[in-house]
């Protein structure tokens, strides 16, 4: 019998809409809910360049009572109404991608400086790891690019793309020992996102409109068993996956210069057992930074709390 799980999923995604920090999505009855940007989460220290608007929410995650959502270098929350509640203003890196909870932790990518902040939700205290020079004393640069992580079974994985000097590569940081425990190597420039589901990993390679899946890695070793799963309808940039055992859902919009992301439709696809079954277009959000199941299991976010927001 075909599984037609897909069909009933519902997504939570950042955009570069200025209009927008958060859109709703449910595959079944199509319904889009956005949320109104509140300016008082606006960032505008971010390097004073017109090409980086003070808004540009990106990573999101939850807990059991707050949503949080990175727009640059603060850290908004917002309540189980998706009311804003407040920001946390400069804790972030001006160019911040994904975040994660993990432990009453903020777990995030300090895009720019070539870290992970870890941010204690008591009292907004943080450590930093950078990935050369290690913990606290670091000189912030920008060689990696870090743009995706997600914390799995006392695991952080962390996407390192690399920004062209070499292939992108996954590094495995222990959250109980503190250190690095591996380094996994890609054969591809530009990956986005990360899709832990067993022993496969999986990500995006952004410019070639490719999924690649990597099967049964050994320690200390690159993955073997890789595939590619590509579908020609792709429009454009690839940013932004969530899914199951089963589905992979991938978010992608038409490339466009920096100032004028925020304008235009955007699209997710749809697959299920490594087959392309449905594309759904969402307007005027601009291009998608990030996308998080909101209804089920996401093995790229692997949050263990149910999204507080009744959608």
């Amino acid at each position: 019998m075909e599984d037609l799980g897909w069909l009933f999923m519902k997504f939570a995604i950042t955009s570069n809409s200025e209009d927008t920090v958060l859109t709703l999505f449910d595959t079944d009855t199509g319904k889009v809910l956005k949320i109104e940007t509140d300016e008082r989460g606006f960032d505008y220290t971010s390097d004073g360049k017109k090409e980086r608007p003070p808004h540009k929410p990106f990573g999101i995650t939850w807990n059991k009572d707050n949503i949080f959502i990175a727009n640059r270098s603060n850290l908004l929350i917002y309540d189980s109404d998706l009311k804003f509640v407040k920001s946390i203003n400069g804790i972030l890196d001006t160019n911040t991608h994904q975040i994660a909870y993990y432990e009453n932790q903020i777990i995030a990518t300090m895009t720019r400086q070539d870290c992970i902040r870890f941010i204690n939700l008591e009292d907004y205290s943080y450590e930093t790891f950078h990935i050369d020079d290690g913990w606290d004393e670091y000189q912030p640069s920008h060689n990696y690019h870090i743009n995706s992580l997600v914390a799995k079974d006392n695991l952080l994985y962390i996407m390192l793309h690399n920004r062209a000097r070499k292939h992108s590569q996954i590094l495995i940081f222990n959250l109980d020992t503190r250190e690095k425990e591996d380094l996994i190597g890609t054969m591809i420039n530009d990956a986005n996102g990360l899709y832990l589901n067993g022993n496969t990993i999986g990500y995006l390679n952004s410019y070639k409109h490719n999924i690649h899946l990597y099967h049964d890695r050994h320690k200390n070793s690159n993955y073997n068993g890789s595939e590619k799963i590509y579908e020609p309808s792709f429009n454009g940039y690839l940013r932004g996956m969530a899914g199951d055992k089963n589905t992979i859902v991938v978010g992608h919009f038409p490339p466009q210069k920096r100032h004028f992301r925020g304008f235009g439709d955007a699209y997710i696809s749809i697959f299920e057992n490594k087959k392309f079954v449905k594309e759904y277009r969402i307007d005027d959000i601009g291009g998608i930074n990030d996308i998080r199941r909101i209804d089920g299991e996401d093995f790229c976010h692997h949050n263990k709390h149910l999204f507080p927001f009744e959608f």
